[in-house]
């Protein structure tokens, strides 16, 4: 902890992502509400090419984005030591040493790939970090469209059908015979609705594929829904958990495009700034199995800190589960502003939250005392089973 009692929370933002933009944007929403509740705030801005800078209050400034390569000319280049002893890095003539001040806690706005996939809390999790959010397990879940539905029908929850599609693989006569048009085409480890398509006939189907493959090996061929509503709930902690307000976003179409979550008139409020209606438009029955699916599937998973989880209603009241964000957009803020926490007591409530997680992850054993390689020594590899 610095010198003013104030705990330096690390916001680690950006990525080698395809949601690289809107991370920066979920990043900047998080760093004011941060300082507004009393946190050191550490940028730490990962390009696109995977270079991390340690930056200075331009990297708080929204306008600073319009040119990124003057901006991180400001910045130091830094890299992150899963060596417990070293934490966060500088570079030097010398080589990399250790900066002079050192996070308390980790906070990653990473949307997809590299951050909200386990891969970074691997990272973290190696060097004893305390970091915002969703474990390495969880996470990987999170990212594989997949497996998450997998899991969610385990829980009891309806899930549209679906098909697994490999890049590289051909797909079977059967499989194809078992589409039933319209189908909806996503790429597994992607969200943000990038890559996402609604096709009609086989000439679309091919050329969705090909989309979707260029951002990911995994694809799934998806039922569609000609007729529902997609209302979407967050969750937050450490199990107990509760969960927010339910919104019902407002599309262009027949799918919620990237467009209408980000490029509306309030560009800079992220999802904060698409249309919805809070609370959702559905009856309490729907709204009761919304919240219960929702608890669930995020214990299942070993849910930490917090998600958005995303439903879909058909015109029957039937609920099928879509998909998961374990780091969602803006932290829908949104959702727990109307459900009575300002965006300053929800940032300070996952901080806490994730030192917390660590403080009960540092009383577990994590090693384990034996004679074997005594044994070893002594007796030689040769015929010795481990």
């Amino acid at each position: 902890m610095n010198e003013s009692n104030k705990l330096n929370v690390m916001v680690v933002y950006g990525g080698v992502s395809p949601e690289h933009d809107v991370a920066i944007v979920t990043a900047l929403q998080v760093m004011k509400a941060l300082e507004g509740a009393g946190f050191e705030v550490m940028p730490v801005y990962i390009s696109k090419v995977g270079n991390w800078y340690l930056g200075d209050a331009n990297f708080r400034k929204p306008e600073s984005y319009r040119d990124i390569e003057t901006l991180i000319k400001k910045g130091k280049k830094v890299i992150w030591s899963a060596d417990p002893n070293f934490g966060l890095m500088k570079k030097s003539w010398w080589g990399f040493g250790m900066t002079m001040k050192q996070p308390d806690v980790v906070f990653p706005v990473i949307h997809g790939r590299g951050g909200e996939d386990g891969t970074l809390q691997g990272l973290l999790e190696m060097a004893g970090t305390p970091y915002v959010g969703c474990s390495v397990t969880a996470s990987a879940v999170k990212i594989d469209k997949y497996i998450a539905k997998k899991v969610a029908e385990t829980c009891g929850l309806n899930v549209l059908k679906d098909i697994l599609v490999i890049k590289g693989e051909k797909m079977s006569a059967a499989d194809k015979k078992a589409i039933k048009y319209p189908v909806i085409v996503k790429p597994v480890g992607l969200g943000s609705s990038i890559g996402l398509s609604r096709v009609k006939n086989q000439k679309e189907l091919d050329e969705a594929l090909e989309v979707a493959f260029c951002y990911d090996r995994r694809v799934i061929i998806e039922e569609a829904l000609d007729d529902f509503s997609e209302v979407n709930i967050s969750v937050l902690g450490n199990n107990p958990y509760q969960v927010s307000m339910t919104e019902e976003p407002k599309s262009s179409g027949k799918i919620l495009s990237f467009a209408d979550k980000y490029e509306g008139q309030q560009k800079s409020k992220g999802m904060a700034g698409s249309k919805r209606s809070i609370p959702a438009k559905q009856s309490a029955g729907v709204i009761k199995k919304i919240e219960k699916g929702t608890v669930d599937f995020f214990r299942a998973i070993g849910g930490k800190g917090i998600a958005r989880v995303d439903f879909m209603v058909d015109k029957k009241g039937k609920v099928y589960f879509n998909e998961i964000n374990t780091m969602p957009g803006s932290l829908a803020f949104y959702l727990w502003e109307a459900s009575g926490i300002s965006f300053e007591k929800l940032v300070k409530k996952l901080v806490d939250l994730a030192l917390e997680e660590k403080k009960e992850k540092d009383a577990l054993v994590k090693t384990f005392g034996s004679n074997i390689l005594q044994s070893f020594a002594a007796n030689g590899l040769k015929g010795r089973k481990v």
